[in-house]
């Protein structure tokens, strides 16, 4: 009798432990930012509702790859119309933003949008400065980031695996569905809190990919 409990009790524990394995194995990571090659394109449909006026509309955002900003190598992207850009670091940590070609945001040192490895469950912290070039204004920002889950999504793109990853501020609450294999945003949802003011600019209240064309490397 002793020794079938035995057997029953190692093979409960085998069973325990191939499963464990296999979920470690099943647990979706994100080593490290993915990046489309230069000149690849992704056109997010942007939505907004509210005082400050309703509408959708089309933007492209085109990866430029390297470029030189503020004396240093950066990641180049342009958004919509040449003379709109964004530019973020090697760990896809936003520095700055340029609207019709004069500096509209610039973050000290950086906004932590990703913080690698991404996993379900993983959190981490962003305080920065911001400069509002518009109105000359610095303020102190501090954002709490949280990756909520590894999850399927579909968009008129199409269907993809995302990790889902909410920020929270003071203010807001938003949300982003980030693909890691495209390196891209394929969605994102964002809110004010009772009514307060969204803390930068007029930006939408959400937005969806509604196609993306990745350049081949020859």
């Amino acid at each position: 009798m002793q020794i079938k409990l035995t057997f029953c009790l190692i093979a409960f524990l085998s069973a325990v432990s191939s499963l464990a394995a296999q979920a470690q194995v099943e647990t979706p990571k994100a080593e490290r930012p993915v990046w489309p090659p230069p000149g690849s394109t992704l056109t997010m449909n942007f939505k907004s509702t509210g005082s400050l006026g309703s509408g959708t509309r089309e933007v492209t955002v085109q990866w430029l790859g390297e470029v030189d900003w503020d004396g240093k190598r950066v990641m180049g992207l342009q958004v919509g119309a040449p003379g709109n850009y964004s530019y973020i670091d090697a760990q896809r940590r936003v520095l700055a933003t340029v609207r019709d070609g004069k500096p509209n945001l610039t973050f000290h040192p950086y906004e932590a949008e990703f913080d690698w490895p991404l996993f379900v469950g993983k959190s981490w912290r962003s305080e920065q400065q911001v400069t509002y070039h518009d109105r000359n204004q610095t303020l102190e920002e501090k954002l709490v980031y949280t990756v909520e889950a590894f999850e399927e999504i579909t968009v008129p793109a199409g269907t993809f695996k995302t990790f889902r990853i909410r920020c929270v501020t003071p203010e807001e609450r938003d949300i982003v569905w980030y693909e890691p294999k495209l390196g891209m945003q394929i969605k994102a949802r964002l809110g004010a809190l009772h009514g307060a003011p969204l803390r930068r600019r007029d930006p939408p209240d959400g937005s969806d990919l509604i196609r993306h064309q990745e350049v081949k490397l020859p």
